[in-house]
């Protein structure tokens, strides 16, 4: 069990792929250069504010593996600390939040990588004053829950939420 009571979950959403081409997977796509510069930088943006997670859970895809490895660098992460999960490829928000909640209290911040409209449907449904909706890439949104177990993490019992996109420092990209 957390010692504080609080715990806190950042979302985080891969960023920029390359297009699918013909013959290839949707779950193959890796990073394009864009999308490595945005990770980079949000990634950089969470040391920065101290949101390290103690646990990151991410999708199979590769571009999600791939964000995850450069926030994991960034932040000092080990492997240990990366579950690649995928069950969570394309997850909706219900089975992302199922996850969450199976996720042991030892853990008091989880960073959870993956992909639109189930991370953006999450965020809106966890912090509704927010009024937040789809991610652009690379963006994260971290909430802290006044709760000592994630089992009790529940539609709009977020606060202290951040939301933050890199378009602000990519703007020639949007």
């Amino acid at each position: 069990m957390t010692a504080t009571g609080r715990l806190r979950l950042t979302l985080v959403r891969h960023g920029h792929a390359e297009n699918q081409g013909p013959g290839h997977r949707d779950i193959d796509r890796a990073l394009d250069r864009r999308g490595i510069a945005e990770v980079t930088e949000m990634a950089r943006r969470c040391l920065d504010l101290e949101l390290v997670p103690e646990l990151m859970i991410t999708s199979a895809a590769l571009r999600t593996v791939q964000t995850a490895d450069v926030f994991a660098g960034m932040l000092e992460r080990s492997s240990s600390q990366r579950l690649i999960e995928p069950s969570l490829y394309l997850a909706e928000a219900d089975t992302l939040l199922e996850r969450i909640r199976e996720v042991p209290n030892t853990i008091a911040h989880l960073m959870l990588v993956g992909h639109n409209p189930g991370l953006g449907d999450l965020a809106a449904q966890l912090a509704p004053a927010a009024r937040l909706s789809s991610f652009e890439t690379a963006a994260f949104c971290s909430m802290a829950f006044a709760a000592v177990s994630w089992l009790h993490i529940r539609h709009g019992l977020a606060a202290e939420v951040r939301y933050d996109a890199p378009g602000r420092f990519f703007q020639v990209w949007n």
